[in-house]
């Protein structure tokens, strides 16, 4: 990822987060055409994709947001409130 003069971007890469060749531990994204973009959560748990302001989750729009930024961190706000609670918890040790 290039450092450049975007405070989200800033933000995003303070925060932890990364691109594509990132840990896979953190939240990654790139860019995969013209205003399209992929967003991974970590661990591979969950995959969206962005296009300009719209997120997608497995095929289906679930947000649309102002701002192409506002739809990135919105698709971090779905994943903590409507995917994790249907993860199968992790096996007890």
């Amino acid at each position: 990822m290039s450092l450049d003069a975007d405070g989200h971007q800033r933000r995003w890469l303070a925060l932890g987060h990364g691109g594509k060749t990132s840990s896979p531990g953190a939240w990654r994204y790139w860019k995969t055409a013209d205003r399209e973009w992929t967003i991974a959560a970590p661990q591979g748990l969950a995959e969206f994709e962005q296009k300009h302001r719209s997120i997608f989750y497995q095929g289906a729009e679930v947000l649309t947001a102002a701002t192409q930024w506002e739809a990135t961190w919105g698709a971090l706000g779905y994943f903590y409130s409507h995917v994790v609670p249907k993860l199968p918890a992790p096996p007890v040790n």
